[in-house]
């Protein structure tokens, strides 16, 4: 990221992978496409999750130049190491392969407002954390929709939800 970044919310981002979710199920990838790299322009590309669609919707049309483009950027702005094009995006470690991760998340899931929180902070790399492969990524931002979920049905409370049972 560089001095045009901006901070963006998981819930901006939520939205933005929903709407680029909508143009795919219509079959209308490069107006996907257009939508995330106007993104990452207007944020700084400060967030790994519009990379990662990329990466997806490059990897399902075989657009193999520009996959390695995008995982050259996402590798460089976070640090971070997302499969070459030969290889599996959902190749390395689930967050389960994270126990102090996870320890600190069982502390904090009876408040959904607290595991949001920290959610976030795990998402964004905001507190320092060591990057998670992909896979564990993407069991981060699953938990924390179900996090929100809780918070905007009134569904806060250890006893609704167990984020003990397997990931």
């Amino acid at each position: 990221p560089d001095s045009r970044s901006r901070d963006v919310s998981i819930d901006e981002l939520l939205d933005l992978e929903q709407q680029a979710e909508f143009f795919i199920v219509l079959g209308q990838d490069d107006a996907a496409i257009e939508l995330l790299v106007e993104h990452l322009r207007s944020s700084g590309g400060s967030s790994p999750l519009p990379y990662l669609k990329l990466m997806d919707i490059y990897r399902r049309r075989g657009d193999a130049a520009d996959y390695e483009r995008t995982r050259e950027r996402f590798n460089h702005g976070f640090n971070a190491f997302a499969p070459a094009w030969t290889d599996d995006l959902s190749q390395g470690r689930t967050l389960e392969a994270y126990p102090e991760v996870i320890a600190r998340l069982q502390q904090s899931w009876p408040n959904a407002a607290d595991a949001m929180a920290d959610l976030e902070a795990l998402l964004l790399r905001s507190d320092g954390h060591e990057l998670f492969d992909l896979p564990a990524y993407r069991d981060v931002l699953s938990l924390y929709s179900l996090a929100r979920d809780r918070l905007e049905h009134g569904e806060d409370g250890p006893s609704k939800i167990d984020v003990l049972l397997p990931l």
